[in-house]
C-alpha cells in the first residue's frame, strides 16, 4: 500500500524532519524546539518555546494520585520490564485523568453554544447543559489541590506574561466562574488538564497535539517510577486495604448443588 507522510524522510546520512535537518536540530535547537516542530510542524517562537518548557515540566510527577503511576508500578512489580510498564502507565490515561482532550472538546462545544454572543453567555450555556445532563465538567477539580491547581495558575500567568493568553483561556475561566455561581460548589478549581486544553487551543494546537504535549510531560516521571519499582525488586504488589462486599461464604458447594438440583 502506498504510504505518504509530511513528518519526515530518511536518506543516507540525513533525516529531514518537517523540512529541517535533524543534524541541525541536534546541534542548534532545544528539546522544546524539536518536540514543537515534530508535533506541530513548525519552529516555536521564543515565547512559545518558554511556555512549552513550562508545559513539559507541569506533569513531571504527581505520585500515587495518578492512576498512570500506580498502573505502571503494578505492571513493573508483576513483569519487571521497563517498556511494558511505561506503556501500561500511559494506557491508564484518559477521560478521568491526564488527557486534556475532553477539556478541549468542552471548549469546542462552548463555542458552538455561544455563537456570536459573549464568553459569559457561552459559559452559562455549557454549564447549564452539563448540569442538566448530570455530567462532570472536564478540566475542573483535583483530589488534593482543592483551592487552586498551582500548575494551572503558573501556566496561565506565564501565557499572559508572554502575550500568548487568548480567548480560550478567558473562556475556560468564564466557565469556571459560571459553574461556581450556578452550583455554589467551591474547592473545584481549573486543573492542569483544563489549563493545557485552553493554552493548546490558544496556541492553535489540535486536541491530539495538546494531548501529545501532556504525554511528553508525564513520561520522565512515569519512567522514574518504573525504574524505581524494578530496582527495588519488590515482586507482585497487591492491594491490602480492599473490602469484600459480596455474599458471605455460608454453604459448601456440595450442599448448594443438592439444594438447587444442580
Amino acid at each position: 500500500m502506498y504510504f505518504s507522510t509530511a513528518v519526515s524522510e530518511v536518506v543516507e546520512g540525513e533525516v529531514n524532519l518537517r523540512g529541517y535537518s535533524l543534524r541541525e536540530i541536534m546541534s542548534e535547537a532545544t528539546y522544546a524546539d524539536g518536540a514543537f516542530l515534530s508535533i506541530t510542524g513548525r519552529i516555536p517562537t521564543p515565547g512559545e518555546r518558554r511556555l512549552v518548557d513550562a508545559i513539559l515540566n507541569s506533569l513531571l510527577d504527581h505520585g500515587y494520585v495518578a492512576s498512570t503511576i500506580t498502573a505502571a508500578r503494578y505492571i513493573a512489580s508483576g513483569n519487571p520490564q521497563f517498556i511494558p510498564a511505561v506503556a501500561g502507565g500511559i494506557l491508564a490515561a484518559g477521560s478521568n485523568t491526564l488527557s486534556p482532550e475532553h477539556s478541549y472538546h468542552l471548549l469546542q462545544r462552548t463555542a458552538e453554544l455561544r455563537g456570536d454572543e459573549s464568553l459569559e453567555v457561552g459559559a452559562d450555556r455549557i454549564v447549564d447543559e452539563y448540569v442538566a445532563a448530570r455530567k462532570r465538567l472536564p478540566g475542573f477539580g483535583h483530589p488534593i489541590h482543592k483551592t487552586s491547581d498551582f500548575r494551572a495558575d503558573i501556566l496561565f500567568e506565564l501565557a499572559d506574561e508572554l502575550g500568548l493568553a487568548g480567548e480560550s483561556i478567558k473562556q475556560f475561566q468564564a466557565i469556571h466562574e459560571a459553574f461556581v455561581r450556578k452550583t455554589g460548589r467551591t474547592g473545584i478549581p481549573i486543573n492542569i488538564d483544563g489549563a493545557l486544553a485552553a493554552i493548546g487551543s490558544d496556541l492553535g494546537w489540535s486536541a491530539n497535539q495538546t494531548v501529545a504535549f501532556a504525554v511528553l510531560s508525564v513520561l520522565p516521571g512515569l519512567m522514574a517510577h518504573v525504574i524505581e519499582e524494578i530496582e527495588q525488586n519488590r515482586p507482585l504488589r497487591y492491594i491490602q486495604d480492599g473490602e469484600y462486599i459480596g455474599s458471605p461464604m455460608t454453604e459448601h458447594l456440595a450442599t448448594t448443588a443438592a439444594t438447587t438440583g444442580a
